[in-house]
C-alpha cells in the first residue's frame, strides 16, 4: 500500500495531528448536540409530542448510538494525538479500526433512515444526502490514509517488527 510522505500542505505528523483534534472537537459538539435533543425533546409542543410518540424508540436509538460513537471517537482520537506526541504507534492503532468502523455505522444509519422514513429515490435532500455521504466517506478514508501512513513511519522509527513471528 502506497504511504504518503505529506498529509495535504503540511508534515504527515501535523497532519495527523490536526485531523485528531477536529475529530477529537467534533466528538465533544456531537455529545453537546445529543444532550440538546434529548433535553429539547421534553421542552416539545403537543403536535410535536404526538410525532415524537410514533418516533420515540428510532430517536432513542440514534441519540444513543451518536453518544456511544461520540464517546468512542474522544477515546480513540485521544490515544491518537497523544500516540503522536510520544511516537507510539500501539495508541494509533484504535483510530485506524475504529474510524472505518465509524464510518460504516453512519453509512448504515443514513441507509436505515432513509428506508424507515420512505424516502423517494428521486427526492433532491436524498440525492443531498447520498452526496454528502460519499464526500464524508472520502474524506475519512483520505484522513485514514494519512493516518495510516504515519503509523507506518512511527513504527519504522521505533524499530517495531513489521510482522509478528509465530
Amino acid at each position: 500500500m502506497a504511504v504518503f510522505e505529506r498529509c495535504c500542505c503540511c508534515s504527515l505528523r501535523t497532519g495527523c495531528l490536526v485531523f485528531g483534534t477536529l475529530g477529537l472537537v467534533m466528538a465533544l459538539v456531537n455529545i453537546g448536540l445529543e444532550i440538546h435533543e434529548f433535553v429539547s425533546s421534553g421542552l416539545a409542543t403537543e403536535e410535536e409530542l404526538q410525532f415524537m410518540e410514533e418516533l420515540r424508540e428510532v430517536f432513542l436509538a440514534t441519540c444513543i448510538l451518536s453518544t456511544l460513537q461520540s464517546v468512542v471517537s474522544i477515546t480513540t482520537y485521544s490515544l491518537l494525538i497523544y500516540g503522536i506526541h510520544q511516537a507510539k504507534y500501539k495508541l494509533i492503532l484504535p483510530t485506524l479500526v475504529w474510524n472505518p468502523i465509524n464510518v460504516c455505522i453512519d453509512i448504515i444509519t443514513i441507509i436505515f433512515g432513509s428506508v424507515l422514513f420512505d424516502i423517494d429515490l428521486h427526492d433532491p435532500f436524498l440525492h443531498i444526502v447520498l452526496i454528502t455521504t460519499a464526500v464524508y466517506a472520502l474524506v475519512s478514508l483520505l484522513c485514514w490514509l494519512c493516518v495510516f501512513s504515519h503509523w507506518r513511519m512511527v513504527k519504522v522509527q521505533v524499530g517495531a517488527p513489521e510482522r509478528m513471528e509465530m
